[in-house]
């Protein structure tokens, strides 16, 4: 808080001041009535509470008798409180320069300033109407010390301590210096190769006594000072907001549009879609535009159409390509749906509304649109990945040398031995079938697409769409019962195109 007492100071406030004074003469007559009979002393407090609410109710302020002396407030003196066209008066100016020059002139020098600088401007602004609380720091030095020229003070510290680092209590100028009293000594010696950081002063050994004298600045800098309310605030009337109903259908219908987008994409992958419909529902019953509101509707109906497989642009007529790769030695084809690079775009007229550079009207104009399909049921032809799977039987011995963590635990094979995969696959490169033998080593048989295999090791795969595959029967070779580990290297689609936005 500012210090009220002293002329000229910012944040100090009239009305305040003259508030405090009269709940300093209460306490002086409550003082002066306490020997004095009841009835009278009651007059006199009554009195003087009347003068005080009169001022401001409730408020006392303990103020100093020898306040410190304020830069920003000797400052607003110097300039407004003496008459410089008197020889006394130039006289009196020349004194107070010399003596706040004495007093601030170091520490005005440190920020960067100067005392004929700070002069100037302050006048100027003075002269405005203004006050120097911009100009100048809201700086401060004890009465006692003002026009002494000592602005500095130097203390010592003495920590009894066995620890190496000491913490200063206060900011300072400068440390003098460390001394240290070792064990079974009366006296202190120097320290060398001490460190300090900030309040923090590390030295390289512990002592039983650490004295430390440093130097601190008389010179106190404050925060500037706010100025005190003399009304209470204005209410601040609420804004009227009216919503532009353009603007709002405009980012209703752009939220419904990614709405549909994620229904579809959810509702190929088997996703739950409840909140999706909601949001729709919700975006079609806040719509204002009942133009927009139709084409919304319209664009619903549609992707529900999309989605059960009835109407234009159905599900299964944008996955409309035969993709028919041959599998294994027997030749076998198996026939999916997939989207390929040419069906996965779908290219749409649309009548949208555009301003005429020339003639600055609202034209309907057709424009074409192309809408790339992000996600497919079966897969995109163009995005094939290679898998490979791994199994293997109980009848594996332990002395194996693979990472059973990789491979999946089967049934040994008993008639035609199936294996089900985890995805569908378009094409299977290579199946390799080890018959791990007790002394560790192995014999393979192979089946690997588009190469002729030893008929000794031969293995025929086939397909079982979707996603099973058949190994020869055990009957038409008898060495495939005792195969115990079996790696598949296939080729399947993903199902979603990350090249595509959505």
């Amino acid at each position: 808080m500012a210090n009220f007492n002293i002329p000229n100071l910012c944040g100090a406030s009239p009305e305040l001041n003259a508030a405090s004074l009269k709940i300093e003469s209460l306490e002086n007559e409550i003082t002066a009535k306490l020997d004095a009979v009841a009835s009278e002393a009651a007059a006199a407090f009554n009195t003087a509470l009347t003068d005080v609410k009169a001022g401001l109710d409730g408020l006392a302020l303990d103020l100093p008798e020898v306040p410190n002396v304020n830069f920003q407030s000797e400052l607003t003196s110097l300039i407004n409180d003496i008459d410089k066209t008197t020889i006394e008066g130039i006289a009196a100016f020349n004194n107070k320069l010399a003596e706040l020059e004495k007093d601030f002139g170091d520490t005005l020098k440190e920020k960067g300033l100067t005392l004929d600088s700070l002069v100037s401007d302050a006048t100027t602004k003075l002269a405005a109407g203004g006050d120097v609380c911009a100009l100048a720091p809201n700086i401060e030095i004890p009465a006692a010390n003002s026009g002494t020229g000592t602005t500095t003070e130097e203390k010592e510290l003495v920590v009894s301590t066995g620890l190496t680092v000491i913490a200063l209590p206060e900011d300072y100028k400068e440390v003098v210096s460390v001394s240290g009293k070792s064990e079974g000594s009366n006296f202190f010696g120097n320290i060398s190769g001490y460190k300090i950081n900030g309040r923090i002063i590390t030295i390289p050994k512990s002592y039983v006594q650490v004295k430390v004298k440093y130097i601190i600045s008389l010179i106190k800098e404050k925060p500037v000072e706010v100025k005190q309310a003399l009304v209470p605030p204005e209410k601040e009337a609420v804004s009227i907001v009216s919503p532009n109903s353009n603007a709002v259908d405009t980012k209703t219908f752009s939220n419904f549009n990614s709405l549909l987008t994620k229904l579809k994409t959810k509702s190929v992958l088997g996703l739950a879609t409840e909140k999706e419909k909601a949001g729709i529902q919700s975006a079609l019953d806040s719509i204002g535009s009942e133009s927009t509101k139709s084409k919304m509707s319209a664009d619903f109906d549609k992707a529900n159409n999309f989605l059960n497989g009835t109407g234009e642009g159905t599900l299964a007529g944008e996955l409309n390509s035969a993709f028919r790769p041959p599998i294994g030695e027997n030749k076998k084809q198996v026939e999916i749906k997939v989207t390929t690079p040419e069906n996965a775009s779908v290219v749409k007229k649309e009548v949208v509304q555009k301003v005429n550079p020339v003639t600055r009207k609202v034209e309907k104009v057709e424009v074409k649109k192309t809408e790339k399909a992000q996600v497919s049921a079966a897969g995109f032809t163009n995005r094939r990945v290679e898998i490979t799977e791994q199994f293997y039987t109980s009848a594996l011995p332990s002395n194996a040398d693979i990472d059973i963590e990789d491979f999946k635990l089967i049934e040994a094979f008993t008639g035609t031995p199936k294996l089900e995969l985890k995805q569908a696959p378009v094409d299977i490169l290579e199946v390799l079938g080890r018959e791990y033998l007790s002394n560790g080593t192995f014999r393979q048989y192979a089946f690997v697409k588009g190469e002729s295999q030893d008929p000794v090791s031969q293995l025929i795969a086939g397909l079982v769409p979707p996603k099973t595959v058949n190994l020869l029967p055990a009957q038409l070779n008898p060495y495939v019962k005792n195969i115990n580990a079996i790696i598949i290297t296939y080729v399947t689609l993903e199902k979603l195109d990350p090249t595509v936005k959505g």
